[in-house]
């Protein structure tokens, strides 16, 4: 039981490691929609397929992100804690 419990432990440490580093992801992605959709651009210098290639990353990762706090909650509710 002790093993097990263990391995729940380390997998919970992965899972908030890995969610720290996709929610630094996240917020890099969320900054470059930003810059490349300056609202002080002129319209012809926007670089939109970039921005839009961008956003289809930040949506993904939000997705993962999501996915991942929703696997944290199971194995937290697994040891006892949620």
């Amino acid at each position: 039981m002790e093993n097990e419990r263990l391995k729940y432990e380390g997998r919970l440490a992965e899972k908030r490691h890995e969610l720290r580093t996709l929610k630094l992801k996240i917020n890099s992605l969320r900054d470059s929609v930003r810059a490349n959709l300056d609202p002080f651009e002129a319209i012809e210098h926007l670089n939109a397929d970039a921005a839009a290639e961008t956003a289809v990353d930040l949506a993904e990762k939000v997705i993962q992100y999501r996915e991942l706090i929703d696997q944290i909650g199971a194995i937290e509710r697994a040891l006892g804690r949620g």
